[in-house]
């Protein structure tokens, strides 16, 4: 291993924003975010006393002695600002798109309190192309510890940017599946060609492995071609046990987990849904609204008493902040009857259409509960939010499959 300068940030410090007791996991615990259990913990780590301590000095008065003009800011911060804000126009971006880096701020999963887990802090992932369901995403983690890229790490460049410095490495090594209501905004989008390029760096790294002809190099990173002549730019193989890239390594992967398993849970929930008419039907309307890049999760059916609903069997399907859907009724011939509840803080407005015709319409204040009916000629379900958001669901028979009553 070439010899090389001490590598920033130090791992120590990157070990302890990922694994340790955090700013933000304590103002996590002081928020009540987390379970009594976490929470017990992070009270009785030295790191809870010093942030209080921290707090009481700030709030102590000094004296003009003690007061003086702030430092100037080192050159590389105000380079790491610059950044940064040259890539906040991405956050108005809607997503879903491939070759968008997102930036991960909280745990969401399908149902609440799934995971006792707390987002110690952000995470960035690549979005590469839908998994096995519209709500959830294949991808790669992306961290911005330049000088720890390996083999297998695309290092991000100028003819990259905007993106935010926090994100400027994408870690082929480590491939994640994101739930996408996890997905808080867009900070950094690879074009289509890199995006390639990230992908023909990615099979490489199913099939070969790095060489071992080239000497581990950490913190140096260089130009080379991947097996399909794509240009990328990455770091150099891994060392020996010495190389605090393997520990490096090791931390991101384990941080990841908060991204992975609510995604598991997320195809957990989809795979609940009875393979029946009912359940085809709202596979259909799921995939309907991913292709309009919204989000449509199966939920449990509360039971309601003397309902004659059966809890057990249907889920609900929940468009996030905005409304919940109940599927009472679908006959062969393709008639229906749907319950709509508003629960964001929105109106909504909900249509039924035939053709180029309404043929219903039902307007609903926020925590409103309606019901609509189709019939079999009836094209579309229509859901319009105050602020424009749309989601529209075809109700036009498609194939049935076998074993349809």
């Amino acid at each position: 291993m070439k010899k090389h300068f001490p590598l920033s940030p130090p791992i120590e410090q990157i070990e302890q924003r990922l694994s340790g007791v955090s700013e933000g996991l304590i103002e996590a615990v002081r928020r009540g975010e987390t379970s009594p259990a976490i929470a017990d913990t992070v009270r009785r780590s030295p790191e809870w006393t010093e942030y209080h301590s921290d707090i009481q000095d700030d709030r102590t008065p000094r004296s003009d002695e003690e007061t003086c003009s702030p430092p100037d800011l080192p050159d590389r911060i105000r380079d790491l600002i610059r950044r940064r804000v040259a890539a906040t126009p991405l956050a108005s971006l809607a997503l879903p798109v491939p070759g968008q880096i997102v930036r991960v701020d909280k745990i969401v999963t399908p149902r609440p309190a799934q995971l006792d887990a707390i987002m110690r802090v952000p995470l960035h992932v690549l979005l590469d192309a839908p998994a096995e369901a519209p709500a959830v995403w294949h991808g790669w983690l992306v961290s911005g510890e330049t000088d720890y890229a390996g083999w297998w790490d695309f290092v991000l460049q100028e003819q990259d940017a905007p993106f935010d410095p926090e994100a400027a490495m994408v870690q082929l090594w480590n491939p994640v599946r994101l739930y996408l209501p996890m997905a808080a905004r867009v900070v950094g989008r690879l074009s289509s060609a890199r995006l390639q390029s990230v992908r023909s760096l990615a099979a490489d790294f199913a099939v070969a492995e790095a060489p071992a002809n080239i000497a581990a190099w950490p913190g140096r990173v260089a130009s080379r071609a991947t097996s399909a002549g794509l240009r990328v730019t990455t770091g150099s193989p891994l060392g020996s046990e010495h190389d605090a890239r393997h520990r490096y390594q090791q931390l991101y992967f384990e941080a990841a987990a908060v991204v992975r398993e609510p995604a598991r849970l997320a195809l957990r929930a989809l795979a609940e849904i009875p393979a029946d008419r009912k359940g085809s039907w709202l596979h259909r309307l799921i995939a309907a609204a991913g292709t309009a890049a919204e989000i449509l999760l199966p939920e449990p059916r509360v039971a309601v008493a003397m309902s004659g609903d059966d809890a057990s069997a249907l889920p609900d399907l929940s468009w996030p902040g905005v409304a919940r859907l109940r599927l009472h009724e679908l006959t062969a011939k393709g008639e229906g009857r749907m319950e709509v509840t508003a629960v964001g803080t929105e109106s909504l407005v909900v249509e039924v259409w035939k053709g180029a015709h309404v043929e219903e319409r039902v307007g609903l204040l926020p925590g409103g509960v309606d019901t609509v009916a189709w019939d079999q000629g009836s094209t579309a379900l229509m859901l319009v939010t105050a602020s424009g958001r749309r989601l529209e669901l075809s109700l036009e028979p498609s194939e049935p499959p076998a074993g349809w009553p």
